[in-house]
């Protein structure tokens, strides 16, 4: 159970704020003395989130403590409201946090760490005053207790919160992920969970199983689960009044006509993203009954799939905006009112991205506004409708002056085949980004992992302004492969690891070198997952180009993807997704073997700066070891760096800034002049 402590959120005290638009300057150069603290850009954000209630009047904040831990607190959005901690652990972080009515919570703890013991988190329900805490999920595989029939409250590990109601009840959706023959991990029951009593009702049953997506109807019943199984993508449909499930939609998973589900309108009409002839994805109307989309879209961006997530109202169920993401986030609204909150909102904190989180949206007077830019890191505001007045509720980072951050600019360039790169620069601080001539600078290739997933845009990105702190340029290139610009750009990286993937990042240095912005003398790759891959695999394709690589997790032979026996990488993705995507381990082998850099290492002829965790399952620490045996058999100039405590990426702070620090002395080591 959780244990209580008085505590007064800093930073959650609301101040009248008066919002201007200000003339971006160049600053002067800062001197090394000056330079902020590799901390400073990986510390845990002060203000976490800020989460509204269904009506608006009141807002859970988790917010970090001096101590390091992460609590929530409530605050009233009355005029002269207060704030008060309803919950928190001294072992323990809370990480998410749902409103389940106007009066209840639920919320998500977890033990800090890359491992987590038996019982180290769970999900609990609290009143908002603090009261009448339950322990709905504790991660236990049983809840028996040994030597005794009785069984503690609350279900097992393996239950998980799926979103929430906003109906009259005191009940969230949960759902239940079990793990198949092969060890994959499948979605299995649905049900509603009732944060009082702990009483648990099924809405998935006799559904289709190996579920990727459920949609409720306006009553909240299951009418539409997507599936994803044995490479086939499966859109599954029960008639309202009817108990049987029929197959609208049968497609190949890697497909341009797969569809992803969103949204039931009451008539039967299913929101969709999709394709529909087009090269980016956008939102389009299906009948069920016909298994026919609308030609035109409902929303679409230019060059971009349009990735939603869609703003409901939670009361009225009615679609009222879509959020998306182009070289930066947006919003469109369909509803009237809101378009103009927007305006308005926008027109208060020009020159940022600002968006808008409300409950009931279409009567409420209160919203919540995350707003943030390329130099901020983003703070929370509450936005009075009636009054017409914003009030700050905190930063993320308050210790980050965005006077002193890089400025960032968005690029499409050509790669040699013509196909289009996006491009994001972060230029160090002091130096304008559109300054004629342009200074060569030292640069550093900044590789997105995944690969299969969208890389930068134009929000603050602490990695790379910490770099550009250090006076780099940082090039962050969306090489082909990567999500979010089109099914042709994501096309154009099947089976090119290794060889156009690696192209692409050599021929956004060539443009950057072009414009007069990178001295192409100076200029190394950093990159984790997949970009750590790529660091060391551009050493090899491209060893003019590059002084230097920074590999943190990884993959240094692809072979090893497959058979690695301590790996999370599951068995469906082994068999119908990576042969794809990548290549066939029997019929692709030498393709494989010429994209691994452990099979090439000799061929290293720049140093290296290798780190991993031990506990690191998605790439296991076997790719650094063999890779350090062999590097160093074979001459390479290797640095190494490994925390027994850190997993596929950093938990710990301290670990995490001596990370950057070692890369810091290497950088500047490596690109002297």
């Amino acid at each position: 159970m959780p244990r209580f402590m008085p505590f007064m959120a800093r930073g959650c005290v609301a101040l009248l704020v008066s919002l201007a638009a200000a003339a971006v300057q160049a600053q002067p150069a800062v001197q090394a003395a000056e330079l902020p603290t590799a901390e400073s850009f990986v510390r845990a954000p002060q203000l976490v989130s800020a989460t509204l209630s269904p009506s608006g009047e009141r807002v859970a904040l988790i917010v970090t403590t001096p101590a390091g831990r992460r609590v929530l607190a409530v605050r009233s959005l009355a005029e002269g409201g207060s704030t008060r901690t309803v919950a928190s652990f001294d072992d323990a972080d809370i990480q998410r946090v749902h409103w389940v009515n106007d009066d209840r919570l639920a919320y998500e703890a977890f033990q800090p760490g890359a491992e987590i013991e038996e019982g180290g988190a769970g999900t609990f329900a609290v009143d908002h005053d603090g009261g009448n805490v339950r322990e709905l999920i504790v991660w236990r595989f049983s809840n028996a207790i040994v030597g005794s029939r009785i069984e503690r409250r609350g279900l097992p590990y393996g239950w998980f919160v799926w979103g929430t109601l906003d109906d009259g009840s005191d009940d969230i959706l949960v759902f239940r992920r079990t793990t198949d023959s092969s060890g994959d991990a499948v979605m299995g029951a649905l049900a509603r969970l009732n944060t009082r009593n702990g009483s648990l009702a099924t809405l998935s049953f006799r559904a289709p199983p190996f579920a990727s997506n459920w949609v409720l109807d306006s009553q909240r019943q299951l009418r539409v689960v997507s599936t994803s199984r044995d490479g086939r993508s499966r859109l599954h449909w029960k008639k309202p009044g009817s108990d049987t499930w029929t197959v609208v939609l049968d497609e190949p998973l890697l497909d341009a006509g797969a569809l992803m589900p969103r949204f039931l309108e009451n008539d039967g009409t299913l929101i969709v993203e999709g394709r529909n002839g087009r090269d980016t994805s956008a939102l389009f109307a299906l009948d069920l009954a016909t298994g026919k989309l609308d030609p035109e879209p409902l929303v679409a961006l230019a060059g971009f799939d349009l990735a939603p997530q869609l703003e409901t109202d939670s009361r009225t169920r009615q679609v009222v905006g879509v959020h998306t993401r182009a070289a930066r986030p947006a919003s469109v609204w369909f509803d009237e009112r809101l378009d103009a909150i927007q305006a308005a909102v926008d027109a208060a904190l020009p020159g940022r991205f600002n968006r808008l989180h409300c409950g009931r949206c279409q009567s409420t007077r209160h919203f919540i506004v995350f707003s943030q830019s390329d130099t901020h890191p983003g703070e929370f505001l509450h936005y009075d409708h009636a009054q017409r007045k914003l009030q700050a509720l905190g930063s993320r980072k308050p210790w980050v002056a965005p006077a002193r951050q890089g400025r960032s600019t968005f690029h499409r360039i050509a790669a040699r085949d013509g196909l289009s790169l996006p491009l994001v620069v972060t230029h160090p601080p002091g130096v304008a980004p559109d300054a004629q001539p342009a200074v060569p600078l030292p640069t550093v290739v900044l590789v997105h992992g995944g690969p299969w997933l969208r890389g930068s845009d134009l929000r603050w990105d602490g990695e790379a302004q910490f770099l550009a702190s250090r006076g780099y340029r940082v090039l962050q290139v969306d090489f082909r492969g990567s999500e979010g610009y089109g099914w042709r750009h994501f096309q154009a990286g099947w089976k090119q690891w290794g060889t156009a993937m690696q192209d692409d990042l050599a021929d956004a240095v060539a443009w950057a070198a072009q414009q007069g912005l990178s001295d192409p003398r100076r200029v190394c790759l950093m990159g984790a997952s997949y970009g750590g891959y790529a660091s060391l695999m551009s050493l090899i394709r491209h060893p003019q180009v590059y002084r230097c690589g920074v590999s943190f997790a990884g993959v240094t032979d692809i072979g090893l993807l497959y058979t690695a026996r301590w790996g999370d990488i599951g068995d469906q993705s082994k068999r119908f997704t990576m042969p794809v995507l990548v290549g066939d381990p029997k019929a692709d082998a030498e393709l494989l073997k010429a994209a691994s850099p452990l099979a090439r290492v000799a061929e290293i002829q720049r140093p290296v700066l290798l780190a991993w965790g031990l506990l690191d399952r998605r790439v296991p620490p076997e790719h650094a070891d063999r890779f350090v045996k062999a590097a160093r058999a074979a001459g390479v100039k290797i640095e190494t760096l490994s925390w027994g405590e850190e997993g596929h990426g950093f938990f710990s702070t301290k670990n995490e800034a001596d990370f950057l620090r070692r890369v810091e002395t290497f950088l500047a080591r490596e690109l002297a002049p």
